[in-house]
């Protein structure tokens, strides 16, 4: 059985290039990482340094062509009412420390990360184990799991990595094991001899965080790691004369938004939602920040997904005397200070960002300053990206400059799921209740029909057009430098592998 996702390829760059001088490189056989994203806890649910540097592994994942392939699941097969999945398990396979990949061991990480995976928006019931094979049973009809299980939060550990204690180890199945991890700022990692798929041919790797965008471009231009991530859009131009290192520009499915607080007024009010959305000028954000006036959104998703991209939609626009009629429509009248008030209360709101992502506090501070001439008062707070997803939590969170992937869970309905249903999620809607989006949503999951599937889409994605839960800002572009010392790099656009073991150094 084949399952295509995307109804586009969304294709990676693959870098080979000519060996340079560098500190870093084949002398001690050791790929190091300037990665914005940190470490954390050491569980696949927590941390996508472990999926992405090849310790952990998912039953399944994606092509670069969208079609859902085995990884640690040999094959599936779902009953006649897509209410029950049957995945069988991979023979042969260990884990790091020695102990075999067994259906047990699966269902157990299934179950017990499954409110902290993506799992947690699929209408599970039981997970269990028969033999070989784990055993999934939903209480609706549910198409998408097999997409759902090659997210990255869905990787598998050892057993004796299953207690409540979260040590300085974990053993996974894939193609590195992790050698030390005692530096909160660092995993070293080793290749792992006895993988069951392609073995690494370089022997170490080191995975740095570092959290400030221009240390990782410095490090990048000086030769000390072979790759650095998530770089400002003008390291193009500061790293063109370097002589070992080459920056690359790759479109990826990613947005950038402005989530709200739909619980609280007045964000509470589409109205409002939708004056703020022609408050902000996305033109001159893509140009003067972004650097590519292209990624400026028109709405939700990128052309790069054209089963999801609704050309008939009328493109957001900037318009801030359309966003002041609607907020004197809402009944906002302005202040001697130019903000504006109703029954007394000013419309002020705390926004908050995060650095991982260098160019979102200074979208922030841009969209600040377009909210303050149709008299919305917004102050900054900057952290990392915890700021976002504890204050989802604990509800304190009123607005906030996020970025995240469609396509990790390689179907967008994934993302539709995780960030809109049933009040929204971290990277998403908050508090944004719509019974007929949820019913949409349900609906789709129990389709197979592809003209079925097609209306469910358009309808989805125009209402999320058109009552404006976050407000889509641009598309995404990454930025990111690659050591000439590495021949055969292959970017992901699902954000979830480096590709490690396919690495080696240019001769």
């Amino acid at each position: 059985m084949k399952h295509f996702f995307l109804a586009a390829a969304v294709t990676g760059a693959v870098i080979s290039l000519t060996a340079a001088p560098g500190h870093a490189g084949p002398a001690d056989d050791t790929i190091r990482i300037a990665s914005p994203w940190k470490i954390g806890a050491l569980i696949p649910s927590a941390s996508t340094a472990l999926s992405r540097t090849g310790v952990v592994e998912t039953l399944t994942m994606p092509t670069t062509d969208g079609e859902i392939v085995g990884l640690l699941a040999e094959s599936w097969i779902p009953n006649d009412t897509l209410t029950e999945w049957r995945f069988k398990i991979r023979s042969g396979v260990l884990f790091h420390d020695g102990s075999p990949l067994t259906a047990e061991t699966v269902a157990a990480n299934l179950t017990k990360f499954q409110e902290q995976s993506s799992l947690r928006t699929a209408p599970v019931t039981n997970i269990a184990f028969e033999g070989d094979e784990v055993v999934v049973k939903l209480d609706r009809p549910y198409s998408i799991l097999p997409a759902v299980l090659a997210d990255w939060n869905t990787g598998i550990v050892s057993a004796a990595n299953l207690t409540d204690e979260t040590g300085d180890s974990v053993a996974g199945t894939g193609p590195f094991s992790v050698t030390d991890a005692s530096d909160p700022t660092m995993l070293k990692l080793s290749a792992n001899d006895d993988y069951w798929g392609k073995k690494a041919t370089i022997g170490k790797v080191e995975y740095l965080f570092v959290p400030d965008a221009q240390a990782r471009q410095a490090m990048a231009q000086a030769g000390e790691v072979e790759f650095a991530f998530s770089l400002p859009v003008t390291a193009t131009k500061m790293l063109a004369s370097a002589d070992s290192v080459q920056v690359q520009i790759q479109a990826i499915p990613r947005v950038r938004a402005l989530k709200l607080n739909g619980g609280l007024a007045p964000l509470d009010e589409v109205v409002v939602r939708q004056a703020i959305s022609y408050a902000i000028d996305r033109k001159g954000i893509a140009s003067s920040i972004v650097g590519n006036p292209d990624t400026a959104a028109s709405q939700l998703f990128p052309a790069s997904l054209p089963a999801w991209h609704d050309t008939s939609l009328e493109p957001f626009s900037h318009d801030p005397a359309k966003a002041a009629e609607l907020l004197a429509s809402a009944g906002f009248t302005k202040g001697d200070d130019g903000i504006l008030i109703r029954d007394g209360d000013r419309f002020e709101i705390e926004m908050r960002t995060y650095d991982s992502r260098p160019e979102l506090p200074v979208i922030g501070v841009a969209i600040q300053s377009m909210l303050k001439e149709v008299g919305i008062e917004v102050t900054m707070k900057q952290g990392d990206w915890t700021v976002i997803s504890d204050g989802h939590t604990d509800g304190t969170l009123e607005a906030g400059i996020v970025s995240d992937s469609f396509v990790y869970v390689p179907d967008p309905i994934g993302a539709l799921s995780e960030n809109f249903y049933k009040s929204g999620g971290f990277w998403g809607s908050m508090n944004w209740n719509n019974d007929e989006f949820d019913a949409l949503v349900e609906t789709y999951q129990r389709t197979v029909d592809p003209e079925k599937l097609a209306q469910l889409r358009t309808d989805m994605v125009a209402m999320i057009h058109e009552e404006h839960p976050m407000v889509t800002v641009t598309w995404y572009d990454d930025v990111y430098a690659v050591s000439k010392n590495v021949s055969n790099f292959t970017f992901d656009v699902y954000e979830r592998d480096f590709g490690l073991n396919r690495l080696t150094w240019a001769e």
